[in-house]
C-alpha cells in the first residue's frame, strides 16, 4: 500500500468513483451502472448467440460455443474467489475512509467518502467482473476475432445497450466501470482480466476438444 501503483489507483478511485464525483462523466456513470445491473452470463451469452447467428453457426457449433463461454465464466469465478480470500484486500470504501492511517503519506483519507454503487460484501482483489468478462471475451475473440463489433444489452435495463468496435474495447469498459463505480481499484481490474484470459486459454486447449482432427470447426480463429 506504500507503492506508487497503489497511490495512483487510490487517487483514481477517490476521484472517479465517488458518489458525488465531479470528474466522472455522465456516460461513465451510465456504463458503471449498466455493467452492475445483471450477472455476467446475462451479458455474454446473448452476445455469443448473436454473433453465432450472424456467422450462421449450426446448432451444434453454437452449443459448443455456449458451453465454452459458460465453462470459462464458472472456472474464472472459482479462480477469482480463491484469490480474493487469499489476499483479502480491502475495498475502496474502507481504504479511502481510513486513508490517513494506511502508512502511505501520499493517500489522503476522507472519512465521509462513499462510492457510486453499493460495495459488495467480499474482498476487493481481484475484480470478479473483470475475471469472468475477461474469460468470456477471450472465448468469443477465439471464435470471432478481437475486432468484431459487439452490442451488449442487459436484461435488467431493457432497451439500453452498449456498442463497441471490438471485444477489447468492451473489456476495457468493464474494468473502468468497476473503478468508476467506486468498488474497485484499477490493479484489481487489470489483474482480474489477466486471470480470466488465462483460464479461457487453458479451457480452449484442454476442454470440450474435438474427438479427432476431422471434427475441427472450419473458420474458428
Amino acid at each position: 500500500m506504500t507503492s506508487p501503483q497503489y497511490t495512483t489507483d487510490y487517487d483514481e478511485t477517490l476521484s472517479k468513483g465517488s458518489k458525488t464525483s465531479s470528474t466522472r462523466t455522465t456516460d461513465e456513470t451510465s456504463f458503471s451502472i449498466f455493467w452492475a445491473s445483471t450477472n455476467p452470463a446475462s451479458f455474454w451469452d446473448p452476445v455469443a448467440i448473436s454473433l453465432a447467428a450472424q456467422r450462421h453457426f449450426k446448432m451444434s457449433r453454437t452449443s459448443r460455443l455456449l458451453a465454452l463461454v459458460n465453462l470459462a465464466l464458472a472456472d474464472s469465478a472459482i479462480g477469482c474467489w480463491e484469490a480474493k480470500y487469499t489476499y483479502n484486500f480491502w475495498r475502496p470504501v474502507t481504504a479511502i475512509q481510513l486513508g490517513s492511517a494506511d502508512g502511505n503519506d501520499a493517500t489522503a483519507g476522507d472519512p465521509t467518502w462513499a462510492p457510486l454503487l453499493v460495495t459488495p460484501g467480499f474482498p476487493e482483489y481481484p475484480s470478479g467482473h473483470s475475471c469472468v468478462s475477461g474469460a468470456a471475451g477471450r472465448i468469443l475473440s477465439h471464435y470471432f476475432g478481437e475486432d468484431t463489433p459487439v452490442t451488449v444489452g442487459s436484461n435488467a435495463m431493457p432497451g439500453v445497450t452498449r456498442q463497441f468496435q471490438g471485444l477489447t474495447a468492451a473489456l476495457e469498459e468493464v474494468k473502468s466501470a468497476r473503478v468508476f463505480a467506486g468498488i474497485h481499484f484499477r490493479t484489481a481490474c487489470n489483474d482480474g482480466q489477466v486471470l480470466g484470459i488465462g483460464v479461457a486459454d487453458y479451457i480452449l486447449t484442454h476442454s470440450l476438444l474435438p474427438v479427432d482432427d476431422n471434427d475441427n470447426e472450419e473458420g474458428e480463429q
